[in-house]
């Protein structure tokens, strides 16, 4: 029931939300274009999508009135340009088991699986949707409840989510290669994030819930940069990220300027020892903006991303050489996939 509850917040958030002023900062004005479409079902939302080496773009839709027959679903895969497909995954688990969340790191896929609490694995693929490890985690409690899932380059895994009454806490820890717990993170502005959920600041309280807490829920995201370490993305305003270590080590934290409060950052990734983060305006306008860092923070570019398909609240798949790619965060009958090519 939480979760249905935590889903349909999702689908709340998706609604017209107020407009604000664009930042005073001077940013390049790129163009997105179509390039191709990942069909679904029935309306649905996604929490995340990624890339593989190969520029192939996976996600997972949810139907926030079914949730539960979503976890037995498909992740879904698009080459942009070609036709979509289909990764079928789930055989390979056991009732009740279901897949939770997904990451995708040099070319191979790990799903998060497990019941709604408790036991949970990480099932490693290859590309075929074959089996290639899979891992039981340790030490995770059963009132925890993990919306992302990160692989750092020496093979830990980290876990981040929410827990505690209402789901308001949130929780961060950190798993061996072999499943073994290792630490779990608490940071003070975690317990700022709890109390200002409790609180009922809309920054946080999840729009229609009366549960969760969106600094680790859909404002949320992950990274694995080639340093080592996992770049966990708190979006709420103004966007802060803590660089962890496989240790479990909050080695810095990054604060993001983006210029307006009401700049809300959304997704993260990794290219060429840069950060990529991309933010929405909270409006009905058809505009993004993707804020590119160096790994300490400080800014290289600013990129106001202008949209073709008319999609609102896209969020980022990839960064490589040649620019970004984008999908929507929610859709009817498919997403439909931009791409944006830099200067």
């Amino acid at each position: 029931m939480k979760l249905q509850v935590m889903l349909l917040a999702t689908a709340c958030s998706l609604a017209p939300r107020l407009f604000a002023q664009q930042p005073a900062t001077p940013v390049i004005t790129l163009k997105a274009t179509a390039a191709g479409d990942m069909p679904i079902s029935r309306p649905s939302v996604i929490l995340s999508a990624m890339c593989d080496d190969a520029g192939n773009v996976y996600a997972r839709p949810f139907d926030p009135y079914d949730p539960m027959s979503s976890f037995q679903a498909p992740l879904l895969e698009v080459t942009p340009g070609k036709a979509a497909g289909s990764l079928r995954i789930n055989h390979s688990f056991q009732s009740p088991h279901a897949a939770r969340t997904f990451f995708v790191r040099a070319g191979e896929i790990y799903v998060l699986t497990g019941p709604s609490y408790g036991v949970n694995d990480v099932v490693e693929f290859v590309s075929n949707g074959s089996v290639k490890t899979q891992v039981r985690l340790g030490g995770l409690d059963s009132g925890v409840e993990v919306w992302h899932l990160a692989v750092f380059k020496s093979g830990e895994y980290l876990l981040f989510g929410v827990t505690g009454e209402n789901l308001r806490t949130p929780f961060t820890a950190v798993f061996n290669a072999d499943g073994r717990f290792v630490k779990k993170i608490y940071e003070p502005e975690d317990e700022d994030a709890r109390q200002k959920a409790e609180g009922g600041d809309p920054r946080y309280d999840l729009c229609c819930a009366n549960s969760g807490n969106a600094f680790a829920f859909d404002q949320a995201d992950v990274a694995a940069g080639a340093d080592g370490n996992v770049y966990l993305l708190h979006g709420v305003s103004p966007p802060l990220i803590y660089v962890i270590s496989p240790a479990g080590e909050v080695v810095r934290k990054l604060r993001i300027d983006a210029g307006d409060p009401a700049l809300t950052a959304n997704s993260i990734r990794f290219h060429a020892g840069r950060l990529a983060v991309g933010f929405d305006w909270l409006g009905h306008v058809p505009q993004n903006l993707i804020k590119v860092i160096d790994l300490k923070g400080n800014s290289i570019a600013d990129y106001e991303v202008r949209e073709s398909a008319g999609d609102s609240d896209p969020i980022l798949a990839c960064y490589g050489s040649e620019g970004f790619t984008l999908i929507p965060r929610g859709g009817d009958t498919a997403l439909h996939l931009l791409t944006v090519k830099l200067p």
